[in-house]
């Protein structure tokens, strides 16, 4: 291999006269506090205090692989193939340095530590040291203007995650937060004799000086070979980086249009458009087992290499569209709206459930299995009525196991990815069928509580206005009580939780056996009242529940409790969830 490893300094790399490309192929910038928190303090633990000043000390900052020659002239870019995230903070760091040196009025300061930010070429044309298409133009206008002349805000993400390192960085650059956290280690007497100025300048040098050892090549497969060592030794990428660089390494064609980087955008876009975003990583490891092998998350690169074959343009192109379009059911699944299915009525239900499983009960797992049935729903394998009937069962099971009985969930992901990989095979709605059955029912069946368990939880559920860890799960089985009674599908628009005896009276009053579903207004209307009272206001109700409560009840007291509540788990247990007792 033709590489060159040399030992270098920041201040080097900075002044070589070189800009930094950060390549399409490679990850956003991500770092949490979790990280630039500890580059950060590391800069300030790694000072020393001599003869009161303030000075520099040497720090090791690892490896970093380049593609290009630093020997050639500065007019050629040099790719950063590992060391993007390190080499993005400490220019953000650089820019809050010298925003601090602006703020005391240091404009000399602040211009000469910008020089490690921008760079001029022949010309005399200001170049940007670092450059990335993905997070342009904000980092060019937040971070590499000095005079930030053109505000911007954060639109994506990324773009997020570096404004808040900035705004983190500018914080704790202050003279309030830096001289407590130098005083740790130094003491106050000492700290309080130094400068802010002279602590800033130490900063600075700080993180000019580390060494890092830079590897550089010429070649594109070296470095994704030599990439993919570093990786295998020490703390591994997060597989979705290795991926997304070698199906980039592979479609490399660019025009007459870019399909790797344009389709990438495409599926980052839609996990981030809805209200609730997905991480790439979170929704590929999901997808994957969904799709191809049920794989830890250590082995998921390795997988992809020997599954995905052939190494071509062709089947890489297939597998990124793949990703494409189950990026879009995903989001459908994690964030259900009557709009993803044009508002039509016969979808209502779909929406509702999908609503249950991700807000009421939290099952992340079971988006696996749904991903598949989306799948074979759209090729028309499953028709309407199997497609309902299974979420509804995969809803009621949840249900029961986990809101309920809060059984263990590590039970499940080995099961649908079994069932969805299996069912992804099926080729006719025979085959569908019958995988549902033997690979996803009749499994979970077997997970599915007995009455007893079931019960024992049900009985113990509580309800209250104020801030309760059960008041979803009771909200969601009163609403399915509810709609039984009603013998409708979809929750009332305008249902709250009454408690018929009021909360007021004490804490038995919580318990599901004094609970029922009221319209709001009516709700409101009846508030602390006694059961004698509220019957007047009960009678207003058109809820059939409500109709038949104050039929069957002329009076209403604590005793009578737990047998309704008995009664109740009788009716979910065999008539909601459709199990036998």
């Amino acid at each position: 291999m033709d590489i060159k490893p040399y030992d270098k300094t920041i201040r080097e790399l900075f002044l070589s006269g070189r800009q930094f490309v950060i390549p399409r192929f490679q990850r956003e910038y991500s770092w949490d506090k979790k990280n630039y928190q500890e580059f950060f303090e590391d800069m300030i633990n790694n000072l020393s205090i001599e003869k009161g000043n303030i000075v520099a000390n040497q720090y090791f900052l690892g490896t970093m692989l380049f593609v290009g020659n630093f020997a050639e002239g500065t007019d050629q870019k040099i790719q950063v193939v590992d060391g993007q995230q390190r080499l993005t903070t400490i220019t953000i760091l650089f820019s809050a340095l010298s925003d601090r040196f602006i703020s005391l009025g240091e404009d000399t300061l602040s211009e000469q530590i910008f020089k490690y930010i921008m760079t001029k070429d022949d010309n005399g044309e200001e170049v940007r040291i670092i450059k990335s298409k993905t997070h342009y133009p904000f980092f060019a206008y937040f971070i590499q203007d000095r005079k930030k002349a053109t505000p911007q805000e954060p639109n994506n993400e990324e773009e997020m995650c570096i404004k808040e390192t900035y705004d983190w960085m500018f914080k704790e650059l202050s003279e309030e937060r830096l001289k407590p956290l130098l005083k740790k280690k130094h003491g106050s007497d000492v700290v309080d004799t130094l400068h802010y100025i002279d602590i800033l300048k130490a900063i600075r040098d700080q993180v000019l000086n580390p060494t890092f050892v830079s590897i550089s090549t010429k070649d594109r497969d070296q470095a994704n070979t030599i990439f993919e060592i570093l990786n295998a030794k020490g703390k591994r990428l997060a597989h979705i980086d290795l991926i997304k660089n070698k199906i980039f390494d592979v479609l490399k064609k660019k025009e007459p249009a870019d399909f790797a980087e344009d389709r990438w955008q495409k599926i980052k876009n839609v996990l981030n458009n809805g209200k609730e975003s997905v991480g790439l990583a979170t929704y590929y490891r999901h997808f994957w087992i969904s799709t191809y092998k049920k794989s830890l998350s250590s082995k998921l690169y390795d997988d992809f290499n020997t599954l995905i074959t052939p190494k071509n343009e062709k089947r890489y192109k297939e597998f990124v569209e793949e990703m494409l379009t189950n990026a879009k059911n995903y989001m459908k699944i994690v964030n259900p709206k009557r709009e993803d299915y044009d508002n039509r009525k016969e979808y209502f239900w779909l929406v509702q459930s999908l609503n249950v499983l991700n807000n009421y009960f939290n099952v992340v797992q079971v988006r696996i299995a749904l991903l598949a049935l989306y799948d074979l729903k759209n090729k028309q394998i499953i028709d309407h009525k199997l497609f309902k009937n299974t979420i509804t069962f995969l809803e009621n099971f949840h249900c029961a196991y986990n809101a309920i009985v809060s059984g263990r969930s590590n039970r499940f992901e080995p099961i649908y990815s079994g069932f969805s990989i299996a069912l992804r095979k099926c080729t006719t709605k025979a085959m569908a069928s019958e995988t549902i059955k033997q690979k996803l029912i009749d499994p979970l069946n077997e997970l599915f509580p007995n009455f007893d368990e079931f019960s024992i939880k049900f009985l113990k559920l509580t309800y209250s206005k104020k801030e309760n860890p059960s008041n979803e799960k009771v909200k969601y089985i009163i609403n399915k009580l509810h709609c039984y009674y009603a013998t409708q599908g979809l929750f009332a628009d305008d249902g709250s939780v009454e408690h018929i005896l009021p909360e007021s009276e004490g804490q038995e009053t919580l318990n599901i056996g004094n609970l029922i579903l009221l319209e709001g207004p009516l709700n409101s209307e009846a508030g602390q009242k006694d059961y004698q009272d509220k019957i007047s206001i009960y009678s207003k109700s058109k809820y059939p529940w409500i109709a038949s409560f104050i039929k069957q009840h002329k009076t209403w007291t604590k005793s009578m409790i737990n047998e309704r509540a008995q009664y109740m788990v009788k009716d979910y247990f065999t008539n909601i969830l459709g199990r036998k007792l």
